[in-house]
């Protein structure tokens, strides 16, 4: 009888393998040191840090890369080298042999570290409608990192401008008159003045209010007023006075920030103001985009195109397939147990699919065989195709990671499906191109943009192939698809 052991039994997958860095994922503590320092995320960093010694002409930095490329997982590195403590910061310098190579960087950075930075952070901008919501939503999360980092002086000073503001509209001031006088309410208690008059008069003198306007907070949050008055003008004079009083430097970084431009087409002057302040202040607010800068600035306001432009050095981020093929097989854990015989099944495979190896390792510039090894049970040409894959889509929705990861809830037949359905002994033991059917067509069909669909759409019209006919041709159609979507750039990628 065959053995029928199948693929979990031998590794699995790595739980801190996150397919999409999102706010869930970094909320669960999704691990940025295994960011891998590919050339393009060492120019950020480097660029970064000629941000913070203002050595770029006053500019911040605008990260841009298509679906798949990592890039997300590049901001969040980029905001824990911030954040994370000298050795911390070493650790991962020491870890990986690219950075070894630029220690110079390192001590920069570290030197930066040491004379201050408050790393704020926000994901999405969906729900940002109006250029209120954005300085709303700046002023939250830089005084967010603010108490997160004990930072003791918050800008009251200047946070007091936007409660007076609010609170000079009549129906503002009788809605806080109201809280303040309700029995039932704690603010009696929290506040000397009893009524909403006395605290407009309060803020309207020069002394201290600091008590008061953190008091007016309170009672904002817990009451759910979010409709605070801000403009450009009182949030950059709150960042100001944030940045000279405490000494400091902000690097706020925004990912997912292109629906930002989609629902505010109308503009870009009021974010281009508060993007201008880098040029006085040491306030960097770093986009994180799915296109490049110049994509979201020409169909927007094309007054401010230049202005735009010129607050931001544009940053792309790409993935080589090389780095590509390393992440895959990081994400492979071989159990400790099963080491010996899996090293055996793993050179068995190899070996197999030499031509194929070969053909690919030249077109992923691969110089070391066990890269190649170490993505078995996973065919080469399947994982080259894998890692274009996230181009055919109008979205995230599908990626090389989320294919590694993705569970079978939904059954989309992705790795993890086939390492618990497959082993080393069966008839077919590689996950092989047509195997990439059910996860990039059958389950992700509506994600497609028109063109590939048009392609992939060929198959349902065909009948009376044999199952053998069937995989050739699932095959061929899904590499004539990812051939057309990168202009014919990989001449591996031509069905012969």
């Amino acid at each position: 009888m065959p053995n029928s052991k199948k693929y979990r039994e031998y590794f699995d997958i790595d739980e801190r393998y996150f397919p999409c860095i999102d706010a869930a994922a970094i909320d669960a503590g999704a691990p940025w040191e295994n960011t891998y320092p590919h050339s393009t995320f060492i120019d950020m960093l480097t660029e970064m840090e000629r941000a913070l010694a203002r050595q770029n002409n006053g500019r911040t930095l605008w990260i841009e890369g298509a679906y798949g490329t990592g890039k997300s997982q590049c901001a969040l590195a980029l905001r824990r080298i911030l954040e994370v403590p000298e050795e911390e910061l070493r650790a991962y310098w020491d870890r990986y042999e690219p950075l070894k190579k630029k220690t110079d960087l390192l001590e920069k950075l570290i030197g930066h570290k040491k004379k201050g930075i408050v790393v704020a952070n926000r994901y999405a901008s969906g729900g940002i409608m109006s250029a209120r919501d954005l300085f709303f939503s700046i002023q939250e999360s830089v005084k967010a990192a603010l108490v997160r980092q004990n930072i003791s002086y918050l800008g009251e000073n200047t946070l007091k401008e936007s409660v007076i503001a609010w609170m000079e509209d009549v129906d503002h001031m009788l809605m806080f008159n109201s809280l303040l006088q309700n029995p039932d309410k704690e603010w009696r208690a929290s506040f000397s003045q009893s009524t909403a008059d006395e605290v407009l008069k309060e803020l309207r003198k020069n002394g201290e209010v600091k008590s008061l306007v953190n008091n007016i907070f309170r009672l904002a949050n817990k009451e759910g007023i979010t409709a605070l008055t801000i403009d450009s003008d009182r949030l950059i004079a709150w960042l100001t006075d944030i940045l000279d009083r405490n000494n400091t430097r902000i690097v706020f970084i925004w990912d997912e920030f292109s629906d930002y431009f989609k629902n505010n087409r109308e503009s870009l002057s009021e974010f281009q103001k508060v993007a201008a302040l880098v040029q006085n202040k040491p306030f960097y607010f770093v986009v994180v985009t799915h296109e490049p800068q110049q994509i979201y600035v020409a169909d927007n306001d094309r007054g401010n195109q230049s202005k735009v432009s010129d607050r931001f050095i544009s940053m792309p981020i790409a993935l080589p397939d090389n780095i590509a093929f390393n992440l895959i097989g990081h994400a492979f854990n071989v159990k400790p147990p099963a080491k010996e015989q899996w090293d055996i099944f793993a050179d068995d495979l190899n070996s197999r699919i030499n031509n194929s190896c070969s053909k690919v390792m030249e077109v992923a510039k691969i110089t070391e065989p066990q890269v190649i090894k170490d993505i078995m049970p996973l065919h080469p040409m399947a994982a080259l195709l894998l890692k274009n894959i996230a181009s055919a889509f109008k979205s995230n929705q599908r990626s090389m990671f989320d294919f590694i990861k993705s569970s079978n809830t939904d059954d989309v037949k992705a790795f993890q499906w086939f390492i618990e359905n497959t082993g080393p002994y069966d008839d077919r033991p590689l996950l092989t191109v047509d195997m990439l059917w059910n996860f990039f067509y059958e389950k992700g069909r509506n994600h497609l943009t028109p063109d590939i669909r048009l392609i992939l759409d060929t198959f349902p019209q065909q009948e009376n192939l044999r199952e053998d006919e069937k995989a050739v041709l699932k095959a061929i159609l899904i590499m004539q698809a990812i051939d057309q979507r990168l202009g014919g750039t990989i001449d591996l990628f031509k069905a012969t």
